[in-house]
């Protein structure tokens, strides 16, 4: 792979990762939340669902579930309710910011937090398969697919985390946390939105 092609592999993964949506807002909730490892844990998940999304594009599975309707909306229907899920139990939680904590049982539900919400997410498929099969068509050789697939994961999952780390730096973190009953209703809130959105997108499209 030339320096060329890596950059701009890159900066389209890049690009894409730090694009607003429902993934940020679960590594964000949960970084603030629960504490930094959780966030971080929540991330690598992410990161990860990001390669398997990659590793489908490469090996054509995306393709199905972009012509196969019924899997399409039935993912995406899965990340709605998911979502909805998200916010009811963030509007109704209590809990306290816990910056230190750094709970064995809690770090896995966070990554697996972070890859569900990537899974559940088809349109990423979409986004895969329109931007990986350019650098593809070229040349379709194992170490550019091996690349195409680690560049993707690797760049998600620092990005989430350089973003954890701003979040809950010391004085972002002391501002959220003079409010953190009120961020986390927001946050709720903003779950149930984009549930919302998604569902009305899905419904008119359908």
């Amino acid at each position: 792979m030339t320096i060329i092609l890596f950059l701009k592999i890159f900066i389209v993964c890049l690009l894409g990762a730090m694009s607003p949506g429902p993934s940020m807002v679960v590594v964000i909730n949960n970084a603030i939340f629960k504490n930094r490892f959780n966030g971080i844990l929540t991330a690598l998940g992410h990161g990860f669902g990001i390669g398997v999304y990659a590793l489908c594009a490469v090996l054509g599975i995306g393709l199905i579930i972009e012509t196969n309707m019924l899997i399409f909306n039935g993912i995406q229907s899965l990340s709605i309710l998911f979502l909805f899920y998200l916010g009811i139990q963030s509007i109704r939680s209590d809990s306290e910011l816990d910056f230190t904590g750094n709970e064995f049982t809690s770090g896995i539900k966070s990554f697996l937090q972070g890859l569900t919400i990537s899974i559940l997410n088809p349109k990423i498929f979409i986004w895969f398969i329109a931007i990986y099969s350019q650098f593809m068509s070229a040349t379709n050789n194992l170490s550019l697919n091996v690349s195409l697939i680690l560049i993707a994961c690797i760049v998600d999952g620092l990005w989430y985390i350089i973003l954890v780390n701003f979040v809950t730096s010391r004085n972002v973190f002391e501002f959220i946390k003079n409010k953190s009953k009120l961020m986390q209703k927001i946050i709720g809130f903003l779950f149930i939105f984009i549930s919302i959105g998604l569902a009305v997108n899905m419904y008119t499209l359908s």
